[in-house]
């Protein structure tokens, strides 16, 4: 007969498959690539650390790559932004012949190096298209990069005539032109009188055309790296989420396609934990080797008494209509399926819930607002 509780052994057993996941999802983390090119004075730091967490363009630690560019990174945060450090007129063809040999250089084996979208930002106020600006991004649209001409500054989002001719120009060099205004800027009167404010616009459509181009493979990078505070950037981080519960949960399916007592559902351990580690990072929470042990003495515990022992029956089974007619009897994959699903989708929402009280995202709070959601 199963045991309830687990062995010493089974649960230590179970700890060490959690971090063999643990250096599998490691080893397999991706990073988004994303060159940002324009004049200095455009705004691009400004529209980085409107789209990106961390504050990445103060932040980040920039590593040149050429004479003109560097590389912005950030412990912590899957993303690689390639920054001209402004596009001068000046040294256009050193710029251009520094971006264009980057670009090949990265086009090897690994599509993890790859450039995978390019913003090409010029300031609306100045109602100003440079030929050099058009040529880059020819140049970019010839070796396979997605080119999202980012107007940044704007003020009028309806009617504007010079939105009409960027399109004009760029027809067939780029993928789309986004109007952005990143910060809050003053509105005057006529007589120069501070009247009240434009507030941030079009970062959610930049985000959302920008993740739309990006490879499969780099998405769920690039949703760990947006800013949560988003509308589009949070929902970009439950859509790779949503993607993660299905696969975890058809995962626990697997196992309990073979049917085991209630009571060794503990089994389901090593892929909800992992799972849990995953929605984690989504959301852009720092989670390490070390870091994880917490995650595994909450789904563990010392008694095995949690989310996926016994717990688990009288906590996420009542979230899951339908059953209640399973406890004491047999783990089968509809119900592991379900189950996992439950727990998936419940952590998702407790994470929401935390950034709409403006709560910091902070691994053991998460862990304790789950507890707490289950009724532990």
């Amino acid at each position: 007969m199963a045991k309830s509780i687990p062995s010493a052994d089974s649960i230590l057993k179970l700890k060490d498959d959690a971090l063999g996941f643990w250096d599998e999802i490691s080893n397999k983390h991706k990073k988004a690539n994303i060159l940002i090119c324009g004049k200095t004075g455009v705004g691009k730091s400004t529209l980085i650390n409107a789209v990106f967490r961390d504050k990445l363009a103060e932040t980040g630690i920039g590593r040149p790559v050429t004479q003109k560019l560097s590389v912005i990174s950030a412990d912590g945060v899957p993303l690689n932004i390639l920054d001209t450090q402004g596009l001068e007129l000046e040294d256009y063809q050193v710029i251009r012949d520094g971006v264009i040999n980057e670009v090949r250089r990265r086009r090897g084996h690994d599509g993890d190096d790859y450039v995978h979208v390019a913003w090409l930002c010029i300031a609306e106020p100045g109602k100003r298209i440079e030929d050099a600006e058009l040529q880059l991004a020819k140049d970019l649209r010839e070796l396979g990069v997605q080119v999202i001409v980012v107007l940044t500054k704007s003020h009028s989002f309806k009617d504007n005539e010079f939105v009409a001719v960027v399109k004009a120009k760029f027809e067939g060099l780029a993928h789309t032109v986004v109007q952005t205004r990143a910060i809050k800027t003053p509105r005057y009167d006529e007589d120069e009188n501070v009247v009240g404010a434009y507030n941030i616009r079009g970062i959610d459509e930049l985000i959302h055309v920008s993740y739309e181009v990006i490879p499969e493979a780099q998405q769920q990078a690039f949703a760990n790296a947006l800013n949560i505070e988003t509308k589009e950037g949070l929902q970009k981080k439950k859509d790779e989420a949503a993607k993660v519960i299905t696969v975890s949960s058809a995962a626990a399916a697997a196992i309990g396609a073979t049917p085991i007592p209630f009571s060794d559902a503990v089994l389901l351990f090593p892929v909800q934990a992992t799972m849990i580690v995953k929605i984690s990072t989504i959301f852009g929470m720092s989670v390490t080797k070390s870091s994880l042990l917490p995650v595994l003495t909450t789904l563990i515990g010392s008694s095995a008494a949690t989310l996926v022992g016994k717990t688990i029956v009288t906590g996420i089974m009542k979230m899951v209509p339908g059953l209640g007619s399973f406890i004491g009897g047999a783990l089968s994959a509809t119900v592991a399926n379900r189950l996992t699903f439950a727990m998936g989708s419940t952590y998702v929402d407790v994470l929401v819930a935390l950034t709409e009280e403006d709560r910091p995202l902070e691994l053991g709070e998460a862990l304790n607002a789950l507890k707490n959601k289950i009724g532990l």
